[in-house]
């Protein structure tokens, strides 16, 4: 009796481990970006020169409803003589006081095209420990404005 109790309290632990596991929710969204850059350029011998960049702004994402948050940013990468730059950047994407998504990631800016690929590093509120991945491309270049598209898939335990 003892032996079917014990494999009785395994069946249901390994059940809640499952079903844990299972609980975890991944969700694909799509987005706007409009917002402003600041960039600093501190030259270098070499005609090359370090960028410092800030990005505030407002991001629109495809939840149902659609949901608004506000995005802010830093980063810092090289320019090179023909201005294309590669810089590594954070942000915290805020739709709430209690609910933000951080993203670290990569920028590629050529001039004409500019974008660039992330991961979601974690948050707070319902994205507390998410984890997940995204890519963005700058659709508009304006002379206090950008427009960019975004899309992510953001994994919550």
């Amino acid at each position: 009796m003892n032996m079917k109790h014990y494999f009785v309290k395994a069946m249901l632990a390994s059940l809640v481990l499952v079903s844990g596991n299972a609980l975890a929710d991944t969700t694909k969204y799509n987005g706007t970006i409009i917002g402003t850059p600041i960039k600093a350029l501190m030259p270098l011998g070499n005609g090359d020169g370090v960028v410092l960049t800030q990005f505030a702004g407002i991001v629109s994402l495809s939840e149902n409803p659609p949901s608004l948050g506000s995005i802010n940013c830093v980063g810092m990468g090289l320019q090179n003589v023909e201005n294309k730059t590669n810089a590594d950047f954070y942000c915290n994407i805020k739709q709430s006081d209690a609910d933000s998504i951080d993203i670290k990631g990569t920028v590629k800016d050529t001039g004409a095209d500019s974008g660039g690929k992330f991961k979601v590093i974690g948050g707070s509120g319902k994205w507390a420990s998410a984890s997940g991945k995204g890519e963005f491309v700058r659709v508009e270049k304006g002379e206090t404005a950008n427009k960019t598209h975004i899309k992510m898939e953001i994994k919550t335990p």
